[in-house]
C-alpha cells in the first residue's frame, strides 16, 4: 500500500506504534516513508489526536489506510476531518465492539446466537447454552484469546488463563486486553470461511469467498487460506455478506468478514472486520486475478472508484501458509523452504524464544503456493509444508502440521483433506 501511494507521487506519512524496523522479517525499505509519527499507544486517545491535528496543519491528505482495529476509528476520524469518503467514527466504533454487534444483530433477526458477557456467565449456577459457545474479546484481532468452552469448569478455565496471559504484541496487547471485557456466545454450526468485499459509495463489491485450513487438533487455530473458494452457496453468501454491510451501516472501505455456512440454514455473522485480509491476502488475491490488488485498496484510501472489471477473471487458485513449529518448540534456531513456496517470511526473529504453545500468535513463518486448478493447490500447499525445515528437521506430519481442509476443497484422491 505504501509503495503504491508512493509510486503515484504522494508521500507516505505513517502514524505507528513503535519505531520502523529496518532489517528483520518486516523491514521497511529506505525512502519508502517520508515521515514517521511514532504514539505510546492506541489507547491515547489524546495524543493520537494531537498527531493528527499535527499533521493535518503540515500535509494536504490526499488518502489514508489502516490495517490493525485499534487504529480504525481515528483514521475514520481523520477521513471525516478533510472530507474523504468513510462509514463514520461513530459506525466504525459500533461494529468493532463484538459484543453490541452479536446483540444488535440477534434483536434484529440476523442472527440465531445468543451470548452475554463473561462477568454474567461466570456468576450463572449451570451452563447457560444448550451446546458449546465461543468466549473471546469484544475488542478482538488475529484470533488471539478466543476459547471454545461447554462448561462451566472449561469456562473458569479460560477465565483463569486470561487473567494469566500477557500476550507477545504490544498492540494487540493493548487492543485486546486494554477493556478486558470479553463476549461469550453460542458456536454456530457449519464452515467458517471469509468474504472479502470493497465498498465504494455504499455499493458492496464482493471480490470473492476464502476457504480456511484449520489446525485438526484446534479448528480455532488457523493455519492457512485458499482463495478464491469455490462453496456451493457462494450467491447466497455474498448475498448476506451485502445484508450484513448495510446493517451495520459500512459504505466505505475494504472489509474482510468471517462468516459460518452450515451445509442448509441461515449463514451466520462470525466477525465483521473493517480492513482487507491479513497476512499475504493482498498478494493472493492479485495472484488469483493477475492484477494489482494494493491498486484498488490504495484507491479506496483516496476516495476514488476502484476498477473491478478484472475480479470475475480467475488466472491462478492461491494459498497462504502459517507455519507452526513442532509442539513444545521453545527457541527458532533455523528455518528453511522448499522452492514452491513463494513470498517467503520469517515472522519471528531467529534465536528468539518461543512460548511452546499452538496457537496462531506462534507462527513463525508464512509463504505462499499458487497452481492451476483447486486439487493441485491442496497437494503443493501440504507439500511445501511438510518440507519446511523447522531447526535441522522437516515438519513433516507433526501435530502441528496436521491440518483440515476447507469442506468444498475438492482435494486429489490419496491426498488428506
Amino acid at each position: 500500500m505504501a509503495a503504491a501511494a508512493k509510486a503515484r507521487g504522494l508521500e507516505v506519512v505513517v502514524v505507528n506504534q513503535s519505531p520502523l524496523p529496518h532489517s528483520g522479517p518486516f523491514r521497511v525499505p529506505d525512502g519508502l516513508v517520508d515521515e514517521l509519527f511514532p504514539v505510546d499507544s492506541w489507547s491515547d486517545e489524546e495524543q493520537i489526536r494531537a498527531v493528527l491535528d499535527e499533521i493535518c496543519a503540515r500535509y494536504e491528505i490526499a488518502g489514508s489506510y489502516a490495517a490493525f482495529e485499534g487504529a480504525l476509528p481515528f483514521d475514520a476520524e481523520l477521513r471525516e476531518r478533510v472530507g474523504l469518503p468513510t462509514s463514520g467514527a461513530a459506525v466504525i466504533r459500533a461494529a468493532l465492539d463484538k459484543g453490541a454487534v452479536r446483540s444488535r444483530l440477534h434483536g434484529a433477526g440476523l442472527s440465531r446466537l445468543g451470548s452475554t458477557d463473561l462477568v454474567t456467565a461466570l456468576g450463572w449456577e449451570s451452563w447457560g447454552f444448550p451446546g458449546a459457545a465461543i468466549l473471546k474479546p469484544v475488542h478482538g484481532t488475529g484470533s488471539a484469546l478466543c476459547f471454545t468452552v461447554s462448561s462451566l469448569p472449561e469456562l473458569r478455565a479460560a477465565a483463569e488463563e486470561i487473567e494469566r496471559s500477557t500476550l507477545a504484541g504490544g498492540m494487540t496487547r493493548d487492543y485486546v486486553l486494554g477493556r478486558a471485557a470479553f463476549v461469550l456466545e453460542q458456536k454456530a454450526e457449519g464452515e467458517l470461511l471469509s468474504v472479502e468485499s470493497l465498498v465504494f459509495g455504499g455499493e458492496v463489491r464482493v471480490v470473492g469467498l476464502m476457504g480456511r485450513y484449520v489446525l485438526a487438533a484446534d479448528p480455532v487455530v488457523e493455519q492457512g487460506t485458499i482463495f478464491p473458494y469455490q462453496h456451493p452457496r457462494h450467491a447466497e453468501i455474498a448475498e448476506a455478506a451485502v445484508a450484513f454491510h448495510r446493517f451495520l451501516g459500512i459504505t466505505h472501505g475494504p472489509t474482510h468478514l468471517e462468516v459460518m455456512v452450515p451445509e442448509e440454514g441461515p449463514i451466520e455473522l462470525i466477525d465483521f472486520n473493517l480492513r482487507a485480509a491479513g497476512v499475504a491476502a493482498t498478494v493472493t488475491f492479485g495472484l488469483a486475478h493477475d492484477i494489482r490488488y494494493q491498486e484498488l485498496l490504495t484507491d479506496l484510501g483516496c476516495g476514488l472508484a476502484p476498477d473491478t472489471s478484472a475480479l470475475g477473471r480467475n488466472v491462478r487458485w492461491t494459498a497462504e501458509c502459517l507455519v507452526l513449529p513442532r509442539p513444545g518448540t521453545t527457541e527458532l534456531r533455523d528455518i528453511s523452504f522448499p522452492d514452491t513456496a513463494q513470498f517467503v517470511r520469517v515472522t519471528k526473529e531467529l534465536g528468539a524464544p518461543l512460548s511452546g504453545r499452538s496457537d496462531q500468535l506462534d507462527a513463525v513463518a508464512m509463504f505462499v503456493v499458487t497452481a492451476g486448478t483447486p486439487e493441485q493447490l491442496h497437494r503443493v500447499a501440504l507439500d511445501a509444508r511438510r518440507r519446511t525445515v523447522v531447526n535441522g528437521e522437516p515438519l513433516g506430519d507433526n501435530p502441528n502440521n496436521d491440518l483440515t481442509a476447507p469442506r468444498h476443497l475438492r482435494t486429489p484422491q490419496g491426498v488428506p483433506a
